[in-house]
C-alpha cells in the first residue's frame, strides 16, 4: 500500500513535467508562423515562374529580400522573418518541382 501512495504522486509529477516541457516557446511559434505564411507566396511565385529557366535560385533570393522589406514594414519580428525565409525557400523549390519538374 505504501508503494501505491508513493507511485501515484510520482506519476502525477512526471505527467506535469512532460506537459510543461512539450510546449513550444513564443520564438519557436513565431518562426513556425513565418514558415507557414511563406507557402502562399512561394506557390504564387512558382506558378508564375518560366519553367525553361528552371531552376533559377537567384530568383528566390531576390523575392525573399522583397518580402523581407514588406514583412519589416508590417512590424513582423526577426524570428517570423527568418521562418518566412526558410519556408519560402523550401516551398518555392517544392512547387517548382511540382510545376516545372519532369
Amino acid at each position: 500500500m505504501n508503494v501505491l501512495k508513493l507511485a501515484l504522486p510520482l506519476l502525477i509529477i512526471l505527467f506535469l513535467v512532460s506537459c510543461a516541457t512539450s510546449q513550444s516557446s513564443p520564438l519557436e511559434s513565431d518562426h513556425l508562423k513565418g514558415y507557414n505564411a511563406a507557402e502562399e507566396y512561394a506557390k504564387k511565385d512558382a506558378m508564375k515562374h518560366i519553367c525553361f529557366k528552371y531552376p533559377k535560385l537567384g530568383y528566390v533570393n531576390s523575392k525573399t529580400k522583397e518580402y523581407t522589406k514588406l514583412l519589416q514594414n508590417q512590424g513582423r519580428s526577426e524570428t517570423f522573418i527568418k521562418g518566412f525565409y526558410f519556408g519560402y525557400d523550401n516551398y518555392y523549390r517544392e512547387f517548382l518541382d511540382l510545376y516545372c519538374g519532369s
